[in-house]
């Protein structure tokens, strides 16, 4: 089944697209729930989902990409998994890169006319949605090194995922405590894990679970 899954990744035509149902993708209950501390430890359940679901998206429209969603999260993962050792600003410019590129064709509309059973106007989806807009104009500013306007976006991220998740994001007061290098790196990588982790809760409630909908008929025949 995993196979036949990841072989619909670069079709254009695809049975989610035509019976606007999701993949079964057996995914654990336990992935939905507290989001990981490190990008590197980011579920492969949760992973391939996101990538599937916006891959669809993606070929759904003509934008003129070749490259998978998966891969320029699973190139995010590897550079993240370097621990930064070169201590190069253009590698977290690179993840920056990869990560906003998957948002590009995302947007309410398109949620709306390929995934009917995604309410965008409930509240939580909502403010997923803005959060990851946000999170990813944040992300455009690291990729043209506008660390300033970061600084200001970081501030209205923080609040956001305090209000949605009651989760507390520390922002310097001073700007130049942002940018202590530490400091910014644990910023950084605490926004693009919820980037991803955001969209999997969007689409979460579209998944199913092939072995519960077989059990749930046994007992029902």
């Amino acid at each position: 089944m995993e196979d036949e899954v990841l072989e619909n990744l670069n079709k254009t035509t695809d049975p989610v697209l035509q019976k606007q149902r999701g993949y079964s993708l057996d995914v654990e209950s336990t992935l939905v729930g507290k989001r990981p501390e490190l990008f590197t430890t980011i579920k492969k359940g949760i992973i391939k989902a996101v990538s599937l679901y916006l891959q669809l998206l993606w070929n759904a429209s003509s934008n003129g990409k070749t490259i998978n969603v998966m891969d320029l999260i699973l190139n995010s993962q590897t550079l993240f998994g370097t621990k930064f050792e070169t201590k190069d600003s253009f590698t977290i410019r690179h993840i920056a890169a990869d990560l906003r590129e998957i948002y590009i064709f995302i947007d309410p509309t398109s949620l709306t006319k390929w995934y009917k059973n995604i309410d965008t106007e409930r509240p939580d989806i909502s403010l997923r949605l803005d959060l990851n807009k946000k999170i990813k104009n944040f992300l455009s500013e690291i990729v043209h090194l506008n660390y300033e306007r970061s600084y200001n976006a970081a501030q209205e991220i923080s609040k956001l995922v305090k209000d949605l998740d009651k989760e507390e994001i520390q922002i310097p007061d001073q700007f130049e405590k942002y940018l202590d290098l530490e400091t910014f790196e644990s910023i950084f990588e605490s926004f693009c894990i919820i980037f991803v982790f955001n969209f999997y809760k969007i689409f979460s409630e579209f998944l199913y679970d092939e072995k519960k909908i077989k059990y749930e008929s046994t007992c029902i025949t």
